[in-house]
């Protein structure tokens, strides 16, 4: 017994000789070690990379009142030209919503984010006898048949807000012609006056997503927006609090530096069709996901007065970016090869854009080289 408790002595000394203090520095990789990076099977492939491209831009329904959606034609035919197998957008996945909902007392009430989606889905849901998942099972499966008749387009519509997937009823709509677009085959007049509202509202979801989709002869739009990550955002009170502290944050968080004021684009708003390829060349360049990354979210990770309630602030952004990445390899699993659109807030570009070259067969697509092209047919 005497000799297993020098024993435990001896290991104890030996632990308390280490300094409290100690840099990280010893934990790191030997020098000249590199680690692996899956990235590198690009190099590869057998197959052609599977293009993706991130279409960041200023959330339209903030746009001035007299922006007209029909100025968006010109982004819309060059769209048509790079002819996505798959479109996906910033609203949440009809999975998550449902989710959030079940879970409502740890991550707060989903009608904040997608109230009309939430009471659109219980009412086809209590219409169809299904649940959310069983109509999106019945969904996919409709999607696959093809050829479909009016009577089934309107039945998978039905499916597709059971399931909390709005958008995705708003293409069947679309893909409608007028005449049939009625409440009929499991869909009621009176959800099918709130498809149609969904299928017409001016917003990039509707006006470019959903018109693209139905245009290309699409059955779907896939969510990959995500709220899940709020759990992790700091205190309301606290963060505003700390910003307060630091007034330049706040004219950074608005762009009034003289960065932002040295861009003429930047000054844009919308306001006539001739505003259009402009702003949307200048929130898809490389200049503006540099200034905007710095202003809104790296530049408080170096502010002590802002401290851990921006990191932590920054955190929660981090994972609401890798969510909708995951979501976009997931969508295009199954397109090995082929091509894939996120129509998204132009802040989540860069973030989303950098978690997606980590990973193994992706190539992400320019969009201001797609901008600039000039397909047969596309005006300026």
């Amino acid at each position: 017994m005497s000799r297993i408790l020098v024993g435990v002595l001896v290991v104890v000394s030996a632990c308390k000789t280490t300094p409290p203090n100690t840099s990280s520095s010893q934990y790191l990789p030997a020098k000249g070690e590199q680690p692996v990076n899956p990235a590198g099977a690009k190099q590869k492939l057998a197959i052609a990379p599977t293009q993706v491209m991130i279409f960041g831009l200023g959330h339209l329904d903030t746009a001035p009142a007299s922006f007209q959606v029909a100025w968006l034609e010109p982004v819309l035919c060059r769209l048509r030209a790079y002819k996505p197998d798959l479109i996906l957008t910033e609203a949440m996945s009809g999975e998550q919503i449902m989710g959030l909902d079940a879970y409502a007392a740890y991550h707060g009430t989903a009608s904040q984010y997608a109230g009309p989606t939430l009471e659109m889905a219980k009412t086809a849901q209590s219409d169809l006898h299904l649940s959310a998942a069983q109509a999106l099972v019945q969904a996919h499966e409709l999607s696959k048949k093809g050829n479909l008749t009016p009577a089934e387009r309107r039945r998978l519509a039905g499916l597709f807000v059971a399931a909390a997937e709005p958008l995705s009823a708003a293409v069947q709509w679309l893909r409608l012609p007028v005449a049939e677009r009625i409440g009929a085959d499991g869909i009621s007049p009176a959800l099918a006056k709130q498809v149609n509202l969904f299928a017409t509202m001016r917003n990039e979801m509707s006006s470019l997503a959903a018109r693209l989709a139905a245009d290309l002869g699409l059955e779907r739009v896939y969510g990959a927006g995500d709220h899940l990550s709020d759990v992790a955002q700091p205190d309301f009170t606290a963060f505003k609090t700390a910003v307060a502290a630091e007034p330049s944050q706040v004219d950074r968080f608005n762009h009034n530096t003289p960065e932002f004021r040295a861009v003429p684009e930047e000054a844009l708003k919308l306001a006539s069709a001739a505003e259009v390829m402009p702003v949307m060349k200048w929130k898809n360049s490389t200049r503006f996901a540099e200034l905007d990354a710095e202003a809104q979210w790296l530049s408080m990770l170096g502010s002590e007065k802002i401290g851990r309630v921006g990191r932590q602030r920054v955190a929660a952004w981090e994972a609401q970016n890798l969510r909708m990445a995951v979501a976009i390899r997931e969508a295009t699993a199954p397109i090995a090869g082929g091509r894939a659109l996120l129509i998204v807030g132009a802040a989540h570009k860069p973030f989303i854009e950098a978690y997606l070259r980590t990973f193994t067969d992706v190539e992400l697509v320019s969009v201001p080289a797609m901008l600039d092209a000039k397909p047969v047919g596309c005006n300026d």
